[in-house]
């Protein structure tokens, strides 16, 4: 088994070395324990997904023209109410995973519930779109206020809603606590501190709960990749699992390459963020 770095654009293969025995017997092992992160962590990107969208159709109603014959408050609610939903549907899917898994294991059922107390905690936003999750479903679109000011210089925009009208039409905050006293709430900023906790926090500890091998994974690949970036910042780390075939015609000299796309960076791979310690 070969190590090599692939380049697109334009199309460069170079063979770099041997992978050595140690080397395959880890590949060998990470193999099934990478494709069930990616099965299980496939939430989570199509949450990136999502997020994505929603800031796209933000960023193009900066402009001074934007999109003709689109209603935007209207869109505007959809793309959050299918960003909610993803995020509920990873929270409840990780839950009934969690009960399954340590059904037997009280002190793994208080470690999550302490952990999702102390996310709140630490992240009003958090817990807030917690709460507003809930709201959306059983009380009203997410929306509250839409406005976009267009001047000669700038556009500006405002995608809000007012504490005060959520608590009247809904009592119950039980994460955020939410008083009414908190005014118009920015949900695009709110928003954006929500979808990081969700990235560096919330899949962080599934990571570590549910795969905690993926972690040594990422090391390994990741130290295969800074060795072929060594090179060219350019290339893809790839496995060539067979000895590679030449063939020669004439002056013309040809390879059979049979490439395995292995991990570079794991954990953006997922959809997640996770710093490594060097």
């Amino acid at each position: 088994m070969k190590l090599l770095g692939h380049s697109a654009a334009p199309n460069h293969i170079q063979i770099f070395r041997d992978l050595e025995v140690s080397e395959v017997a880890s590949h060998l092992k990470f193999t099934p324990i990478v494709a069930e992160a990616r099965n299980r962590f496939n939430l989570f990107r199509i949450l990136v997904e999502n997020y994505t969208e929603w800031r796209s159709f933000l960023d193009s109603l900066l402009s001074i023209k934007p999109e003709q014959n689109k209603d935007e408050m209207l869109e505007l609610d959809r793309l959050l109410l299918n960003y909610l939903t993803c995020a509920y549907t990873i929270q409840e899917h990780f839950k009934v995973s969690f009960q399954r898994r340590f059904r037997k294991d009280t002190a793994k059922q208080k470690d999550y519930a302490e952990f999702l107390d102390k996310l709140c905690a630490t992240s009003w936003p958090f817990a807030f779109f917690l709460d507003f999750r809930s709201h959306v479903q059983h009380c009203g679109l997410g929306i509250g206020e839409f406005h976009r000011n267009v001047s000669a210089t700038s556009v500006v925009l405002n995608v809000t809603h007012d504490a005060t009208k959520l608590l009247e039409e809904n009592k119950d905050w039980p994460r955020s606590k939410l008083t009414g006293k908190e005014g118009n709430l920015d949900l695009v900023t709110l928003l954006e501190e929500f979808h990081l906790r969700m990235l560096q926090h919330y899949a962080v500890y599934v990571a570590k709960t549910f795969l905690p091998e993926i972690f040594p994974a990422a090391e390994f690949y990741g130290r295969l990749t800074e060795e072929i970036h060594r090179a060219s910042s350019d290339f893809r780390m790839v496995f060539h699992e067979e000895d590679i075939a030449t063939k020669t015609e004439g002056d013309k000299h040809t390879l059979r390459l049979q490439l395995s796309f292995v991990p570079n960076d794991l954990f953006a791979e997922l959809g997640i963020k996770v710093t490594l310690k060097s």
